[in-house]
Formats: C-alpha cells, structure tokens, sequence
C-alpha cells in the first residue's frame, strides 16, 4: 500500500515537471518571429552619442554609447530609428553617416534591431540602361 502511494507521488510530481515545461517551451517558441516576417533594410547612422550615464537594456546602470540609425522599410514606409546602446568598455563598431543593416518585423517595423554593417549601398533610383564603361567590341 504504502509503494502505490510512493509510486503515485512520484508520478504526479513527474506529470507536473512535464507540465511546467512544456508552457516554457511553448513560450519561448511563441515569442520568436515566425519565418517571412522579418525583413532586412539599409539604414544609415545618424547620431552618436555618449559616453552617457543610464541604464542598458537590462536595466542594469552603467556608462554607455548610444547609436542611433534611421531607416525605412521595403514598403516604403517610415523613416524609423532604430538605438542600440554599447557599454563605454567595449568597441563601438559604427560612425556617423555608416551604412547598416537593419532587421525589423514586417508586422511592427518600428520594433527593429541593428543587424551588422554594409560594405555596398544600393543604388538609389532607377538604373540606366546603358553600362557606364562600354565594352570596345574587336
């Protein structure tokens, strides 16, 4: 009598664990963008400020270089600004008037993260249709 009751106990305390991990689970899969939601724009930084006394994005405070890029969507929609903040021990990675990428949700574009620097822009406007240096023909 006294093991069902054991074994009945600790099957009860397994059920739950599994339960409890489940919703966790379930949660952090509920939080990640779903895929062909999230699109990549160039913006380009506008602001540099720092070193400035605040909080980080963990609320932790501290001393920190603030980024600031603007930006629009593929739709055409904006300018947004996306900050990032870099604790003034570490390497900030952008100047003014960089070029970056940056990555936002299609369903919230003004919720974006900066997503590394460019080494090209992309030509603005329509292209011409002739080359810029023809190739002499033999």
């Amino acid at each position: 009598m006294l093991t069902i009751v054991v074994l009945g106990g600790f099957g009860l305390v397994l059920l739950i664990a599994a339960c409890i991990g489940a919703d966790v689970i379930a949660g952090l899969r509920r939080n990640e963008t779903p895929s062909g939601t999230e699109e990549k724009t160039a913006g380009q930084v506008i602001r540099v400020r720092g070193p400035v006394r605040g909080q980080l994005n963990g609320g932790i405070p501290a001393e920190y270089t603030e980024v600031t890029v603007e930006y629009c969507t593929r739709r055409g929609e904006g300018p947004y600004e996306v900050t990032r903040k870099y604790p003034v021990g570490s390497r900030v990675p952008y100047a003014k008037n960089d070029r970056v990428i940056v990555s936002y949700d299609v369903r919230t574009p003004r919720r974006a993260r900066i997503a590394g620097r460019v080494s090209h822009w992309p030509q603005l406007g329509p292209r011409s249709s002739e080359p810029a240096d023809p190739v002499p023909q033999p």
